[in-house]
């Protein structure tokens, strides 16, 4: 069985993204990390990258959406390594701001497919290899604009004063995340949501004031690094617990 810590990313599609700076820090904490992307060339060019650097990472195709694929995935993880230590729920639609009325239900529904169901999808698969760690954690990747409360932009005080499907999403795996942290509780899996709050992942998003990509990835590392006996069922922003 594998000895050191073990840890799976999904969505990792570009080297300015988050998924990309949360497998840095985690590789620099001595994690071995599975970076995984859709497409197995995206994920090998990344990975390549971190073992270039003297990182220990692995690369792996994975569409969250097909859970056949995740089943396969965790099929892959089980033979080669025997466990997982940690997830993090990384793959994220961020689509174009949906009016109510004249949405396209489909597009809403390929954002849910990926934000909420993706997530459920890995945290079902995943789970049986995470109770043969010693340090089980799961990260869900959320976002304050899903929350109720707490500063900055949410529901009730949105981005550009819009609630976008993106939002809606992340509310959801929210309140997901609360519903695996009890499920889960018993076998000693801490289960918690972090937000890297607006980061500049796009340049518009810089262009909007946000914050460089290594400071939005420590909320996740924060969570995903909980000792044992942490906490379980909390919305973490900068290692805080933030209102959901």
């Amino acid at each position: 069985m594998e000895t050191k810590q073990l840890v799976l990313i999904t969505g990792v599609g570009k080297e300015t993204g988050i998924g990309f700076e949360v497998a840095r820090q985690l590789a620099d904490m001595n994690y071995r990390v599975i970076i995984t992307a859709r497409k197995q060339e995206a994920a090998d060019q990344l990975a390549n990258i971190l073992t270039a650097e003297g990182r220990d990472a692995v690369a792996m195709a994975l569409d969250v959406t097909k859970e056949d694929t995740v089943e396969a995935v965790a099929n892959q993880i089980k033979k080669q390594y025997g466990k997982l230590d940690v997830i993090i729920n990384n793959a994220t639609l961020f689509p174009d701001q949906y009016d109510t009325v004249g949405a396209d239900l489909q597009d809403i529904r390929d954002v849910f497919e990926t934000n909420v169901i993706g997530a459920w999808s890995t945290v079902k698969h995943f789970t049986p290899l995470l109770r043969k760690s010693e340090h089980p954690r799961i990260v869900n990747v959320s976002s304050g604009s899903g929350s109720f409360g707490g500063e900055g932009y949410n529901l009730v005080n949105p981005w550009r004063d819009i609630v976008s499907a993106y939002s809606i999403s992340k509310a959801a795996l929210n309140a997901f995340t609360l519903k695996a942290a009890t499920d889960l509780k018993p076998d000693g899996i801490l289960v918690n949501a972090a937000t890297p709050g607006l980061t500049a992942t796009h340049d518009k998003f810089a262009e909007f004031g946000g914050r460089p990509v290594g400071d939005g990835a420590k909320s996740i590392v924060f969570a995903a690094t909980l000792p044992k006996n942490g906490p379980t069922g909390q919305f973490f922003k900068d290692g805080k617990v933030v209102s959901w």
